[in-house]
């Protein structure tokens, strides 16, 4: 197919669309369409020249190929929208630890913040953290500010949680009365948390089967989240979470106001 074709094509994808459900009378279709009655019959006749929709029974419906059209341009479509999304996520992630193909993000869930939902990105991921058993964490940050669900724990007790944060942001957490009295709790149930070796440049989480990578600007507001559950990106995630628990150093009740005590002992 030339390059005009497939452009001539998709400028009219939203009659392939509305088609995907099931033939349409032209006044049907030209009202789930939103164009006037010329322009529907010019397009008609585009896609009935290049065998996609055909007339049956006084309605207008896919042919076979125009059903394997209509499907194909549907992913195109998904795929440009997730590559325009992971375009603006992009700057505000470290995009050199990420050691696999962004080709592998194709059918990733990108979700980024909204003019009347700044909190959108936040909010998912604690969706997906509160339908998860086990989570695998490893961040310099937590949810922000201005967030009334900062305060809000997100750990269940039926969860198996994990995390290694940032030497930061453990002592923000010390710094804090209510949060070092949380951290104490979560930690006194034997929730395994550990400091960070160095410092922590990446918002991680494996949450069962599924990765999610957070990202937020330098004021801590949320910019995105990327939600997979490919099985190249989980395996770097994995690995990526296990190279920061060797090197991290694990936290007790005890420590949270003295010290740490190494993940080699009592882990």
């Amino acid at each position: 197919m030339e390059i005009d074709e497939f452009v001539s094509l998709a400028r009219r994808w939203p009659v392939l669309e509305a088609l995907r459900e099931g033939p349409l009378d032209r006044r049907d279709l030209q009202a789930r369409v939103g164009v006037s009655r010329p322009t529907v019959h010019r397009q008609m006749r585009v896609l009935e020249g290049a065998g996609l929709v055909s007339k049956r029974n006084g309605a207008v419906g896919l042919t076979p190929v125009g059903e394997l059209a209509a499907t194909e341009f549907a992913r195109a479509f998904d795929a440009i929208e997730t590559t325009t999304a992971l375009g603006q996520v992009l700057p505000w992630l470290p995009a050199e630890a990420f050691h696999f193909s962004f080709a592998r993000l194709r059918d990733a869930e990108v979700v980024l913040p909204r003019p009347n939902d700044p909190f959108a990105p936040t909010r998912r991921m604690l969706r997906l953290i509160h339908a998860a058993d086990r989570i695998r964490m490893v961040t310099y940050t937590f949810l922000p500010e201005g967030n009334p669900a900062t305060r809000q724990c997100f750990i269940d007790e039926e969860q198996c949680f994990e995390g290694v944060f940032d030497p930061e942001l453990v002592d923000t957490l010390r710094a804090d009365p209510a949060s070092a009295a949380h951290l104490e709790e979560q930690l006194a149930q034997g929730t395994r948390i550990a400091v960070a070796a160095e410092s922590v440049p990446i918002i991680l989480t494996v949450a069962d089967e599924t990765v999610i990578v957070g990202a937020v600007d330098e004021g801590g507001s949320p910019q995105g989240l990327i939600a997979t559950d490919d099985e190249v990106v989980r395996a770097w995630a994995e690995e990526t979470v296990g190279d920061y628990f060797e090197r991290a150093t694990r936290l007790t009740p005890a420590d949270v106001g003295v010290r740490a005590v190494s993940t080699d002992s009592g882990t």
